[in-house]
């Protein structure tokens, strides 16, 4: 009965309180001469999924590990925002050189299926400080 107690606690501590990483912080490198293309966007059960490229068109290399975010809207003229997401890439992204990225949005305070035609906006590249 202990054992089925702490496998319960453990899985809600790791589960339950996951955080998501918050995006639009000032505290940040943001790379310039970065080029985003958004291939695809879809709505499924209440959920954004976004999948593009990111090219770097700059003169510096983007060095592990560094971020690209972007920010959800509730329509494509981007009227009222919804929230962001964030990915992390373990590896160098040289000039010139284009790699694959994808986010997803979910909230569960939110139904996100109201915003078949939601936006995206506001993407970045950068490194933390």
């Amino acid at each position: 009965m202990k054992s089925i107690l702490l496998i319960l606690v453990t899985t809600f501590l790791f589960v339950g309180c996951e955080e998501t990483m918050p995006t639009g912080s000032e505290d940040v490198n943001e790379f310039e001469s970065v080029q985003f293309v958004i291939e695809s966007r879809e709505l499924v059960d209440n959920t954004f999924f976004v999948k593009g490229t990111v090219t770097n068109k700059g003169n510096t290399t983007f060095t592990p590990t560094w971020y690209m975010e972007a920010q959800f809207y509730n329509n494509t003229q981007q009227s009222v925002k919804l929230g962001g997401a964030v990915d992390s890439f373990n590896f160098s992204l040289d000039k010139d050189e284009t790699t694959q990225w994808s986010l997803t949005y979910k909230n569960s305070d939110q139904n996100l299926n109201d915003y078949p035609n939601f936006g995206i906006g506001n993407l970045r590249a950068y490194k933390m400080n």
